[in-house]
């Protein structure tokens, strides 16, 4: 007899369910993926225009994953995306990440091992300039 799997809270969202994290330190780009979202039918999203202002988001929440997705440019001022994931796995954030950057394949590939070694789940990443049908792409695949 098979019992039937009950999938999690989070496996179940649609795309206007998510609550979603932005971080980015160019304001144009930061816009830019918001309106992106929103375009997908996201509602719920939080743009920090640094590591600073999304920790501060986070830390709003006593314990566990507030956001399901975030939304992370790599190369900003002061904490990079590398130290913005380790800060918010030491937070204990254990959503879904896209990762944001105008670097390189080698640079990503690094980013995306260290969201994988943080026990986030990655859903991939993104080179600059942000698109809508790439967004929206990765955004879909949350919910599989």
């Amino acid at each position: 007899m098979n019992a039937a799997v009950k999938p999690t809270a989070q496996a179940t969202k649609t795309a206007g369910a998510l609550k979603v994290l932005v971080v980015d330190d160019d304001p144009f780009q930061l816009e830019l993926i918001g309106d992106t979202l929103r375009s997908l039918g996201i509602v719920d999203i939080t743009l920090a225009a640094s590591s600073d202002q999304a920790l501060q988001a986070q830390a709003r929440f006593k314990t566990g994953t507030p956001f399901d997705l975030l939304v992370c440019d790599l190369h900003m001022p002061g904490r990079d995306g590398f130290q913005m994931m380790e800060a918010l796995a030491t937070a204990g954030y254990r959503g879904a990440v896209i990762i944001v950057s105008g670097q390189d394949s080698a640079v990503l590939h690094s980013a995306s091992l260290v969201a994988q070694l943080r026990r986030f789940k990655l859903l991939g990443s993104i080179q600059k300039p942000v698109t809508k049908a790439t967004l929206s792409d990765l955004v879909g695949k949350f919910a599989r």
